[in-house]
Order: structure tokens, then sequence, then C-alpha cells
């Protein structure tokens, strides 16, 4: 009977360690771009408009999202509606922006919001990589969104 409880006992401790060392020991909810792991720079370059008018909206918010990082990038767009979001990421996957209004009617109007999907091949090489890890920098320069004013009120 001892014999049978210490069998038992040893096998769920095993088993406790081990859940307790996959859980602990492996990433699989946050992989990050660290040494010995593929990473490029990436720069979006766009243009904020008004739908109806096509003029200019300051103080959007451009935001890169990715389902793992902590944390997202975010940018405003200056006075010209323009912005310039970079960031070090994986290469060769998608890239999601998003563009909300943050400041309410202050910017003419309260503005919807909306997103853009990037593929890596959409994006334009502006510099190689080191043949390492590095893959070097890419670029979107058309990254535009045109926003549509709401209805809601503040």
């Amino acid at each position: 009977m001892k014999r049978i409880a210490l069998k038992t006992y040893a096998k769920i401790l095993t088993a406790f360690f081990t859940l307790l060392g996959t859980i602990t020991g492996c990433d699989y909810f946050e992989p990050r771009c660290e040494y010995g792991t593929p990473s490029a720079d990436f720069v979006f370059k766009g243009k904020v408009v008004d739908k109806s008018s096509q003029k200019p909206i300051t103080d959007i918010r451009i935001i890169h999202k990715t389902g793992y990082a902590p944390a997202n990038d975010t940018v405003k767009t200056n006075a010209n509606g323009e912005f310039e979001l970079k960031f070090n990421d994986f290469p060769g996957g998608d890239h999601w922006i998003y563009a909300e209004d943050l400041d309410g009617t202050e910017n003419g109007g309260l503005y919807g919001s909306d997103s853009l999907t990037v593929n890596s091949s959409q994006m334009k090489r502006i510099k190689k990589g080191d043949g390492s890890w590095y893959q070097g920098a890419f670029e979107k320069t058309d990254a535009n969104f045109s926003l549509q004013k709401s209805d809601k009120k503040e």
C-alpha cells in the first residue's frame, strides 16, 4: 500500500514540475525580438483625411497593434494630418495599423476609427540586412486613412 501511494505521489510531483517548467520556461504567449531571432525595422508613413472634405485631420492616434506585445507602438498625426510610425518587429508577417480619434470634436468633428492590414509584400526594402538575424528596414509610404465623421455626441 505504501509503495502504491509513493508511486502515485511521485507521478503527481513529476506532472506538476513538468507543467511548471513548461509554463515558466517556454515563451508561448509573448514572443519577442531577441538575440538570435530574426528582426527588421519598419516605417509606416501616411496621411489621415476627412472622408467627405479630404482635409487633413490633426491629433488622430495611429497604433501598430500586435497580438503578442504587451505594449503597442503609437504616434499622432501632425497639423497636416501626416504621421510616421517606426518600430522593430518580426519580418515577413502582417502588420495591423489603426487610426483612432482621441480628442473628440476638438479636431473639427468626432471621427470613427479605421484599420489597415499591411502584408510584407506591400512594403519596400529601404535598407539591406547585415546577413545575420537583422533583415533590414522596410517602408510603406502610402498608409493613408479616410475617416468619416461620426453621428455620436461626446
